[in-house]
């Protein structure tokens, strides 16, 4: 048996195999973040179709911080009830489930465009522009955000998630305070790395007083800038904090990508040197933490997977589009049909809506199904 089909232990939970669903946004949810039965079914069939572990949607902890409109919440208790059913229906699939938390800082796009309590962690000259424009976060704002992360997290518990995982990546707020490029702060939450670090740091202790002290706490942390000059979040950084945020009692680390200045996701990958892109830095995180590590970034082929996870640079592998082209993708790896994945990153799986949201699919499958109902 491959070992992408051998079980690990993930915090106080075990997962059947190495395979790890990357939370993406779905587009399934209405203006204020509840949940809708095809985001349940969603989860549902990931699960059936032997996805080991299966990060939902991230889901904004305050208002403030909603980056689209039909992104998920998790802002009030109201929320339960529906999460309550997702997470049931992963169990019953035999699946195991986290959900990812986040604040949108300067990328809250839609406090942007349709006004409210927009903010910054600074406001810089090459900040994005979409509506209003930002003010900076005052020590009593960031306090209130670390609270609100926190009892998010109360809530993730509550509604019956495996564990929660901290979204630290992709140029939202956690990246904003990382990056020196977004965080130009002269007191105690900018500066020097560790002072860089002290907003997750804080976020991570607000989340562990509220949860049982065994439910799990993650993070997917943007390890690295990716700029064309090479300024930002340095990768030794990056690894600092990670090895920070063990000593915190994270249980399990996911790297990507940070704020993303300059730096576009790899298109076109149609052969095996192509994929796991974010291979060199997972390298070096893997030097700073005894954790279960998870590579994400352009994995397609049960080789390079497997290569990964023999080397002992990373413990599992993180998938996102290939499942949204085939859902059912790895189990059919597991009942023996090991070709690639069809997903070549093209970038055609979100489908803006003309309404400020997106629709989820592949296009390209759906330009082939066009062509064979044609026929």
């Amino acid at each position: 048996m491959s070992i992408l089909f051998e079980s690990i232990k993930i915090g106080n939970f075990e997962i059947k195999n190495r395979f790890v669903r990357s939370a993406t946004y779905y587009a399934l949810s209405d203006r204020d973040g509840f949940i809708s039965q095809a985001s349940v079914d969603l989860m549902r069939q990931l699960a059936e179709n032997e996805v080991g572990l299966i990060v939902s949607g991230f889901a904004y902890v305050l208002k403030n911080g909603q980056s689209v409109p039909d992104m998920n919440g998790i802002q009030t208790d109201e929320h339960i009830p529906s999460y309550k059913k997702m997470t049931k229906a992963v169990h019953d699939a035999d699946g195991r489930i986290v959900m990812q938390i986040v604040h949108g800082g300067a990328n809250a796009y839609s406090v942007s465009i349709w006004g409210g309590d927009y903010l910054a962690v600074s406001v810089t000259e090459n900040m994005p522009r979409y509506g209003i424009k930002a003010r900076e976060m005052t020590d009593e704002d960031i306090e209130k955000i670390i609270q609100a992360f926190g009892q998010a997290a109360r809530r993730v518990q509550e509604a019956g998630f495996d564990g929660v995982q901290i979204h630290g990546a992709h140029g939202y707020l956690v990246s904003q305070f990382l990056s020196p490029l977004t965080n130009r702060r002269e007191d105690k939450w900018g500066g020097s790395i560790e002072n860089r670090m002290r907003f997750v740091a804080e976020v991570t202790r607000a989340i562990k007083k509220q949860v049982d002290q065994d439910f799990p706490v993650m993070i997917k942390l943007g390890c690295r800038d990716f700029t064309a000059d090479g300024s930002g979040l340095t990768i030794q950084e990056g690894a600092q904090v990670a090895g920070a945020l063990e000593n915190e009692g994270l249980c399990f680390i996911e790297i990507s990508n940070g704020y993303p200045i300059d730096q576009t996701m790899p298109v076109g990958i149609n052969a095996p040197e192509k994929e796991a892109f974010y291979l060199p830095e997972a390298r070096v995180i893997r030097e700073a933490i005894t954790s279960p590590l998870c590579l994400v970034g352009g994995m397609r082929s049960l080789p390079v997977m497997e290569e990964v996870i023999k080397s002992g640079t990373a413990d599992c592998v993180s998938l996102s589009r290939p499942l949204i082209r085939e859902p059912n993708l790895i189990k059919h790896w597991k009942d023996g049909d090991t070709k690639p994945a069809d997903c070549i990153s093209c970038g055609g799986c979100f489908n803006h809506d003309g309404k400020g949201g997106h629709d989820i699919y592949c296009r390209q499958l759906k330009k082939k199904e066009k062509k064979q109902q044609a026929k």
